[in-house]
């Protein structure tokens, strides 16, 4: 982190967290430092990085105005397009705790005293600002999906992304076919993101439902198109690369740039003719294409064929290896007792029939949980629903959950290119594993001060 001054806390999972007394920075309006901004207004969702910025990255013309389509954007010294997603708080209504069923609420991390006054208030920090034993101000995410740059794996516009299997003809877009040949196999992931330095990561699950969920409380809070570009009155959700044919099946506007593979119809990275409409919070400054396009690997959940596991919020990404072997690794014995808590067989929505299924997010009924501590808390910070969370509205976009639970899974999310019914922000595939390797799933890196 920055240099900060610091102080030991309980982690809302029960791993002990250092907390930078330093965090809150700004106020919480649209161009303040590190602020997330106000849902269905401009500039929500992402934000300016509080600094000291990573050797290497650098602010984009206009990152810090809240109206330039390079706003909370920047560019490492690989041309890597990040976006700056500042920490914030949610509160996920229930129905009984003031606001409606499925209403999330978000607030700024400077609008709280501290954590637990936030939580007194019933809002929980995201779990995707806990990282390495530490409260984070806000995370880098790629802007597009992972391509081959010179052998390092960058966010660029309008390149082809590398994938854990050859598609069609190009088969230079492979994880192997970066430098220090990555495996092609979904555990390649976590080496390929190291292509870019030592502090990047695979991205987690974690960091994804964030984007999700800064989606879903855009969507709430938008009526119009002005600030929020893929605002519908039925299809209220980012659109993407999801019907075979370079667009979207919910947006016939929409078409993408084909990769010139040869023998799918898979997208270059942002390539769409509307892009706004494709990104998480509807504007130009956001990301792009969480709905289709291609599958992204991202770590979080596991399991070994029996239990689920979720990752330790003191677990440090960049430190994480892809093996199955060691207390650093993803996947394995040794690694779940180390990183990881335990979820029993079960938990919420997942395996709660005890047999593979897939289901669609969303229901009338509560489909997130409002814990602000546990394995509650973490559970949701992972996008993953309650049990009676599922069933399928339009509001979480039909979304699909593949319900299954493999020795050594692999979270894979967003869907791709064919499968309209499969994709969208919140979509989740647990039917994988590390050893997995397939022509559509890809991945994007991130980083943490």
């Amino acid at each position: 982190m920055s240099n900060l001054n610091v102080r030991t806390i309980t982690g809302k999972d029960g791993q002990p967290v250092s907390f930078p007394t330093g965090i809150a920075i700004g106020a919480g309006a649209p161009g303040a430092v590190n602020a997330i901004g106000t849902p269905g207004q401009q500039g929500f969702g992402v934000g300016i990085c509080p600094g000291p910025l990573p050797a290497g990255m650098g602010a984009m013309f206009g990152y810090s105005s809240p109206s330039s389509d390079n706003y909370g954007n920047y560019q490492y010294s690989d041309g890597s397009v990040m976006v700056w997603v500042p920490a914030f708080f949610y509160k996920y209504g229930t129905g009984a705790n003031g606001f409606a069923v499925n209403i999330v609420d978000i607030k700024p991390f400077s609008y709280f005293a501290d954590i637990a006054t936030a939580n007194a208030s019933g809002y929980a920090l995201h779990r995707a600002f806990y990282d390495g034993g530490a409260v984070q101000q806000g995370f880098f995410y790629d802007k597009y999906m992972t391509s081959n740059n010179g052998g390092i794996a960058s966010s660029i516009k309008n390149a082809n992304v590398i994938t854990s299997a050859a598609r069609g003809s190009l088969s230079t877009a492979t994880f192997a076919s970066l430098t220090g040949a990555p495996a092609n196999a979904y555990y390649g992931a976590i080496a390929a993101a190291k292509t870019r330095g030592s502090n990047f990561f695979c991205s987690s699950r974690f960091q994804r439902a964030a984007l999700a969920m800064l989606a879903l409380a855009h969507a709430q809070a938008s009526s119009a198109t002005t600030y929020c570009a893929w605002y519908n009155a039925t299809y209220n959700f980012p659109k993407g690369c999801n019907n075979n044919a370079l667009g979207d099946a919910q947006d016939a506007s929409i078409l993408y740039v084909g990769d010139g593979n040869g023998t799918y119809n898979a997208p270059k990275t942002g390539s769409a003719n509307l892009f706004a409409r494709t990104t998480h919070n509807g504007q130009n400054c956001g990301v792009a294409d969480l709905n289709g396009g291609f599958y992204t690997i991202e770590p979080g959940l596991a399991s070994d064929g029996t239990n689920l596991y979720i990752l330790n919020s003191a677990v440090a990404m960049k430190s994480v290896t892809g093996g199955n072997t060691l207390a650093t690794d993803l996947w394995g014995a040794t690694g779940y007792a180390a990183m990881y808590t335990t979820l029993g067989t079960t938990y919420g929505a997942l395996w709660a029939t005890g047999a593979n299924r897939s289901v669609a997010f969303g229901n009338a009924a509560q489909v997130f949980g409002e814990a602000t501590s546990g394995n509650a808390w973490n559970f949701t910070g992972l996008g993953a629903p309650l049990s009676g969370g599922v069933g399928g509205t339009n509001a979480f976009g039909n979304d699909t959950l593949y319900d299954y639970k493999p020795n050594e899974m692999c979270p894979i999310s967003g869907g791709y290119w064919n499968n309209p019914s499969s994709a969208g922000v919140w979509s989740l595939d647990l039917a994988n594993v590390r050893g997995d390797s397939y022509y559509h799933v890809g991945f994007r890196a991130a980083l943490y001060l």
